[in-house]
């Protein structure tokens, strides 16, 4: 596992930032690195900017050099990709009904 202080910009990799600056059981800052600065060497902190392409927007963020930097687990997703909105309301009103899954 890579540190805040190890972190370089990349723009070909995500990653998520565990901050526990601003919260006992850690906050997440995912996106990708655009550029890590150090705010203040007496406590530690840096400011890391950090570019989502979900949003497309940048945001700097405050977190220690200690804090930990792993890959996201979270994805978007596209809408409906197991099965269409028409097979999933079917499944819930056989389900409501008592009757057992279709055969697929």
């Amino acid at each position: 596992m890579t540190t805040v202080a190890e972190l370089q910009p990349d723009p070909n990799r995500e990653v998520r930032i565990v901050s526990y600056r601003e919260s006992r059981n850690g906050v997440y800052h995912d996106g990708i690195v655009r550029a890590v600065t150090c705010a203040n060497a007496d406590q530690n902190l840096y400011a890391v900017t950090l570019y989502r392409p979900t949003y497309s927007d940048e945001s700097t963020c405050y977190v220690y050099g200690t804090d930990q930097v792993t890959e996201p687990t979270r994805r978007a997703a596209p809408a409906d990709t197991e099965r269409s909105y028409a097979d999933r309301q079917r499944a819930f009103d056989r389900q409501n009904a008592g009757l057992p899954p279709e055969d697929n």
